[in-house]
């Protein structure tokens, strides 16, 4: 009698298998021989929050101080609540010509409803997968054209994201690397040089999952404004990228905010966002930002 119940858990569970299998073969249409990454989609609109991101909008201007940040972030989104801490270092290499910026998602915690898992073509094997852990991405930063810097500052922004995410058949990272250009502008709109107009524009490339193409190319960009106080930093800007895949969900757009409250060898860090294309979250972010001189 012993073990009757352990063999009816195990016969259960397999039948439960079976018929998760067997929905995911329907869902996705496989063709009973390809392997199962094959059916992945390797597209914002059909990622988590933090797999395919929009690089960060700049001002214009290096940033010369030397920092650790780290924040945590709540993403919500119908059929997907997502919580994650995120890690990076900064470092000005060059005074006002170069600095780099290193950043990691150690850990990324996530729940997604059967639909959005069947959307994503979540592979069943996965499909109780919680955990995750992000891509590492690094940025690095040129000044540009130092003699217009009375009109406008200029820098060259240069990124790559290296693919270190893991749970790629839940869908939480593409398991591919990226990489992108963008000429990022600043101009002060004020005698006291506290509040600035800011753009972005380039182009962004990463490597995708399709039989017909093996990379998307995007156009990069971006607007807003920053308020640079000595006591606190207010940015705000909408930004995105447009792919070529007509209707695919390659063209994230969304309107972020970020609240720098300074101290002297600290700062709070409090920031939303909110997707409006393809990226179907709303975000809350808090966090610190150590500063070493």
């Amino acid at each position: 009698m012993r073990f009757l119940l352990p063999a009816a858990f195990l016969l259960i569970s397999c039948s439960l298998s079976a018929q998760t299998r067997e929905r995911w073969e329907q869902v996705v249409g496989w063709d009973g021989v390809s392997h199962w990454s094959r059916y992945m989609i390797t597209l914002p609109a059909f990622q988590g929050p933090n797999s395919l991101p929009v690089p960060g909008l700049g001002n214009g201007k290096i940033d010369n101080s030397n920092y650790l940040r780290v924040t945590g972030a709540f993403h919500f989104s119908p059929g997907d609540n997502t919580q994650n801490l995120a890690v990076s270092g900064h470092l000005g290499i060059a005074k006002d010509l170069v600095d780099v910026e290193l950043s990691w998602i150690p850990y990324e915690r996530f729940t997604m409803s059967t639909a959005v898992k069947e959307k994503r073509h979540v592979y069943y094997e996965y499909f109780n997968e919680k955990k995750a852990a992000g891509d590492l991405s690094l940025l690095t930063n040129f000044r540009l054209l130092k003699k217009w810097s009375p009109a406008i500052d200029l820098i060259l922004q240069v990124g790559y994201r290296f693919p270190s995410g893991t749970a790629y058949g839940a869908a939480r990272y593409s398991d591919g690397p990226g990489y992108h250009f963008a000429v990022n502008g600043g101009k002060t709109l004020n005698k006291e040089k506290t509040l600035r107009l800011t753009a972005m524009a380039g182009f962004l490339v990463w490597q995708i999952q399709s039989d017909e193409f093996r990379q998307d190319d995007a156009f990069l960009f971006g607007a807003g404004f920053d308020w640079d106080k000595k006591t606190f930093r207010l940015r705000t800007d909408l930004s995105g990228y447009l792919g070529y895949l007509e209707k695919q969900g390659d063209k994230p757009v969304l309107i972020r905010t970020l609240f720098e409250w300074k101290m002297k060898k600290m700062h709070l860090l409090f920031g939303l966002r909110r997707g409006v294309q393809d990226f179907d979250y709303t975000t809350g972010e808090a966090g610190v930002k150590l500063l070493f001189r």
